[in-house]
C-alpha cells in the first residue's frame, strides 16, 4: 500500500471461507494502485476507497437495489471516475452472489485496443495473489505462480 486506508468500518470477520474457480479472464492493467466483503457495507467501504473516494455509509454506492441489477444484468458501471467502477456478479454460492468489482466496459475497452497497456502486477499485489491461491489448496506455489504470470502476458 501506498496510501493509508480506512478498511471496512464493520470489521466483522468472514462466516465462511469458501475457494473456488470462475471461468473468467484475469488481466492486470496497472502496475500498482495508491491503495491497496462479508457484508455489503464491506463491500461498499472498499469499493469507496479503490475509488479514491471519502467512505461514506450515509450514502452508499451499491445499495439492494443495485445488488439486484447487478444479479439482473451481470454488472453495473457505479463509480465513474474510479478505476474499480464496475461491479460484476461473478456467480452465487448457496444462493449467495459473489462480488467483484474491475474497470469499466470503455476501460476494457482500450485495454483491449492497445490504447491502454496490459502491465503485470506489482510483485508485492503477486505476492499476495499467490499466497491466497496457495491458501485456497487448489494450487501449488509453482502452479500458482504460473497462473498469476500466464494471465499477466496474455493479450486480451
Amino acid at each position: 500500500m501506498k496510501k493509508a486506508c480506512v478498511g471496512a468500518m464493520d470489521k466483522t470477520p468472514p462466516k465462511e471461507t469458501t475457494w473456488g474457480t470462475f471461468p473468467n479472464r484475469l488481466f492486470f492493467g496497472r502496475e500498482s494502485t495508491v491503495t491497496w466483503g462479508d457484508s455489503l457495507e464491506q463491500f461498499n467501504d472498499v469499493l469507496f476507497q479503490e475509488n479514491g473516494m471519502k467512505v461514506d455509509s450515509d450514502s452508499p454506492l451499491f445499495d439492494l437495489s443495485a445488488l439486484q441489477l447487478v444479479q439482473n444484468n451481470g454488472s453495473i458501471p457505479l463509480a465513474k471516475a474510479g478505476w474499480y467502477g464496475n461491479v460484476v456478479c461473478a456467480g452465487k454460492e448457496s444462493d449467495i452472489p459473489i462480488l467483484t468489482m474491475t474497470c469499466t466496459l470503455s476501460v476494457l475497452e482500450k485495454f483491449t485496443s492497445g490504447e491502454v497497456p496490459l502491465r503485470p502486477p506489482a510483485k508485492a499485489y503477486a505476492n499476495t495473489l499467490v499466497m491466497g491461491l496457495v491458501e485456497g489448496g487448489r494450487l501449488s506455489e509453482e502452479e500458482a505462480w504460473a497462473y498469476i504470470d500466464n494471465a499477466a502476458s496474455k493479450p486480451l
